[in-house]
């Protein structure tokens, strides 16, 4: 019993020296390599996926504001100017709201069409590297299991030695359990987390879009259908 008190002491006190990050990673045995290589990953998608998702890359406030403008426009007769803003701006919002009003649909239905597969194409491309984070959250914990294996296996096999059990081996092999275990964790909890804050994001992002999409279609096809209307008795 006292023994076993003792590994367990030695297993979770860690010795001098031992209190760093670096040295923290480097006694987690030859699996804390690839949870380091999952957790730089992780980190870079969520860097990029941060970047790409900023408002003002996407829904910036004064392409929403000039686009709910529209019915101004469209008083004056003159939709020129807001369609060289929009051309002018590379947001998302403002790519789709220029071939909204870009007046080279034939009907309603067909502008809606290409504006729906459009958008799609364009929230799949906001997507990329996101479904990594999936695979972060499932990879970096089932390798902390592996090292956790490692590490008993090693624990064991300390055992076996015919002078009895080495408890400095034990304890080592056992602290690389552990630390493979957390490492793990460590991965995958900010992995979940992150993932279901971005997939959210786009969930909110495509119904803002179909939202101000739709009211820009309705808008303009009413004046468009005016003008078109009323231009015979111009001539």
């Amino acid at each position: 019993m006292n023994d076993a008190f003792s590994l367990l002491a030695n297993a979770t006190t860690p010795p001098a020296g031992m209190g760093s990050l670096g040295e923290f990673l480097a006694t987690g045995g030859y699996v804390m390599l690839f949870i380091v290589l999952c957790s730089f990953l992780a980190v870079t998608v969520m860097i990029s996926a941060w970047l790409r998702l900023r408002d003002h890359l996407v829904l910036p406030a004064n392409v929403m504001s000039q686009l709910r403008s529209l019915p101004n426009y469209a008083a004056k007769g003159d939709i020129k100017p807001l369609q060289e803003f929009l051309e002018r701006d590379s947001s998302l919002l403002a790519k789709l709201g220029a071939l909204a009003i870009s007046g080279t649909f034939s009907s309603r239905q067909e502008c809606v069409d290409t504006l729906t597969a459009r958008a799609k194409e364009e929230l799949h491309h906001l997507e990329r590297g996101i479904p990594m984070l999936e695979v972060m959250v499932t990879v970096a914990p089932l390798l902390g299991l592996l090292g956790t294996t490692a590490g008993l296996v090693g624990m064991f096999s300390a055992f076996g030695s015919d002078a009895g059990p080495d408890t400095t081996a034990v304890a080592r092999e056992i602290g690389v359990a552990l630390r493979c275990t957390i490492a793990g964790l460590f991965v995958a909890v900010p992995s979940v987390v992150a993932h279901t804050y971005f997939v959210r994001r786009l969930d909110a992002i495509g119904v803002r879009l179909e939202s101000i999409m739709h009211e820009t279609i309705q808008t303009f096809f009413a004046h468009f259908e005016v003008q078109r209307a009323g231009s015979p008795e111009r001539h």
